[in-house]
């Protein structure tokens, strides 16, 4: 399968090689949507170096492609392997579905920058995702965190933004208020210095704390630092369900009065909002004739899998585990929460729709280690046997796991993911992190689109049910965010740009991670597996995935805004 040839070519020539390596006789695919064509890339020194006809260029080491793909590496604009990235370098979930960069500090989460008086509430942030005692946090500056991050090496490229979330946090902490003159201009300092240190950009996650508490002023004052550098706007907008159309018309205000382009992240509609994709699009499509540069990214999966507690009111996601479960158990406190869900005063990620709209029967429980029978049972049937309200029984649930009980919340139309991924304001994202497969046994988490997000918009989306031309759908993964980042020496097949590109056979490409829609029980792949297909994967001329296999390689680079 690998064709690799001793730098002859495929004419027999004997003069020396010209290049470090050549894949030839591929299908080339070039990440600008153009039609594919067969020939020969040629590469040297990290750079593409040439493209020729099949058979024309010579290199000490020759791939032969066997008419399978050829393509730029695919480029993720909303991850969060901040942290993860440090835990598994190797980013073998990322390189086997041909990912090979990953823009880190979406959803204004970025572990950098830290103040010391704030440090512990930083962490405790960061715990409701990973535990952050994996990693020595030994930076303070967003600086000397990049430095981390090239210290220890990746398989992979970061291409980092700064969050809000982080710059708020290091000024004010946790604070459920405005910010003061003072705390505005610690967070202006931080974010500058942050800017110079190399962010694309600026995001923000308006679901979440402490970015929920930030007011449009602030974060319009703070996007003018940001767009002293040329950087981007990124946002977790501020209601993805009831309020998605005025959230959306913020981020696009915000961008307009401090002359930066807004990127909305994972924009599809979740439970709760009115009408369907089609108007939140139709939004950006107006702004963009009135010159408002604003795109927006989404994945392809329908549902999302946090604790239970995840889902409940920003407020309650500042507390520890013990005042979490004290509140669950004060019956007064539990009537507040309540009414807290139906007035939606802050309005929450998008899954937490299905709480406030009593849809109960769309979250399936995955993991209770105390009550395993549980697994693949709706909230819903497991009120109806106890005979008691499903609302209860979700918060008994949190109580009876302490804050351990898991489930799968199906949130998200299909119909909208797909005219999402038609549209040509958006690019593909998985909203994922780096991370290897869980032990067979471990069926606590389930978050697909780290493992096969990408393969599976080639499969499903391309190969079985064709939304989207081959061409098309590597351009969302390819070009346009590297366009849209700033990475300009990336994402295209073109001599002198960076040689990340790889080599895939589509009858193969299989995303061994995602359940079928909608759920049904056994849950298949759980725990996620790597994707298949990609055959090579090369980083910066160099070869991390060799006939299927990772090498050990780390060529990554942190990629800083230029």
């Amino acid at each position: 399968m690998n064709g690799v040839t001793d730098g002859r070519g495929r004419a027999g020539r004997t003069s020396a090689p010209t290049y470090d390596l050549v894949v030839a006789a591929g299908r080339i695919v070039d990440g600008c949507g153009n039609p594919w064509y067969r020939g020969d890339v040629a590469l040297r020194g990290g750079r593409i170096a040439a493209i020729g006809a099949p058979g024309t260029l010579r290199g000490r080491r020759v791939v032969d492609a066997g008419d399978r793909y050829v393509t730029p590496g695919f480029i993720d604009p909303h991850t969060h392997s901040d942290i993860t990235i440090l835990q598994y370098p190797l980013a073998e979930s990322a390189l086997f579905q041909g990912v090979t960069t990953h823009v880190t500090g979406n959803c204004g989460i970025s572990p950098a920058p830290l103040s010391a008086a704030h440090r512990d509430a930083a962490l405790h942030n960061w715990g409701h995702y990973w535990d952050p005692t994996d990693v020595e946090w030994t930076w303070r500056t967003f600086r000397q965190y990049l430095r981390v991050v090239e210290a220890a090496g990746a398989a992979i490229n970061i291409a980092p933004l700064v969050g809000h979330g982080a710059v708020r946090m290091a000024a004010m902490g946790l604070a459920e208020r405005d910010a003061t003159e003072t705390e505005l201009r610690r967070m202006e300092r931080e974010l500058d210095a942050s800017m110079r240190a190399g962010a694309l950009g600026m995001s923000s996650g308006l679901v979440y704390p402490p970015g929920c508490y930030a007011s449009t002023a602030e974060l319009t004052r703070l996007c003018r630092i940001v767009a002293r550098y040329h950087g981007i706007y990124t946002s977790h907008v501020r209601g993805e369900r009831e309020t998605i159309l005025e959230a959306v018309t913020e981020a696009i205000a915000i961008g307009r009065a401090a002359g930066v382009p807004v990127e909305v992240s994972h924009k599809a509609p979740k439970w709760g909002a009115p009408g369907d994709a089609a108007a939140n699009l139709a939004l950006m499509e107006a702004a963009r004739r009135e010159g408002s540069d604003v795109t927006t990214d989404n994945d392809v999966h329908p549902e999302l899998a946090p604790r239970l507690s995840r889902a409940l009111p920003q407020p309650v996601l500042d507390l520890g585990r013990e005042a979490l479960i004290a509140l669950l158990c004060d019956p007064a406190r539990r009537a507040e929460l309540r009414r807290a869900v139906a007035e939606d005063e802050l309005p929450g990620a998008g899954y937490t729709g299905l709480v406030r709209h009593g849809r109960f029967d769309r979250i399936v429980i995955l993991h209770a280690p105390r009550q395993p029978e549980l697994r693949g049972r709706s909230v819903a049937a497991i009120a109806e046997e106890r005979g008691r309200d499903p609302f209860d029984v979700f918060l008994d649930l949190i109580v009876e796991e302490d804050d351990e009980v898991v489930g799968i919340f199906e949130y998200i139309a299909p119909d909208d993911i797909e005219a999402l991924l038609r549209h040509p304001l958006a690019m593909v994202c998985s909203d994922g992190f780096v991370s290897r497969p869980a032990d067979g046994a471990d069926t606590s988490s389930y978050w697909p689109c780290g493992f096969g997000e990408y393969a599976g918009v080639l499969e499903r989306f391309v190969r079985d049910k064709p939304v989207l031309r081959l061409e098309e759908a590597v351009r969302k993964m390819t070009s346009f965010p590297a366009q849209r980042f700033g990475l300009h020496d990336r994402g295209v097949l073109r001599p002198g740009l960076a040689a990340d590109l790889l080599v895939f056979d589509l009858d193969r490409v299989r995303d061994r991670a995602t359940n079928p829609f909608p759920h049904a029980f056994p849950f298949e792949n759980i725990p996620p597996r790597y994707a298949e297909g990609f055959d090579w994967v090369i980083v910066n001329g160099e070869p991390v995935v060799v006939d299927g296999e990772h090498t050990g390689a780390l060529p990554g680079r942190v990629l800083r805004r230029r």
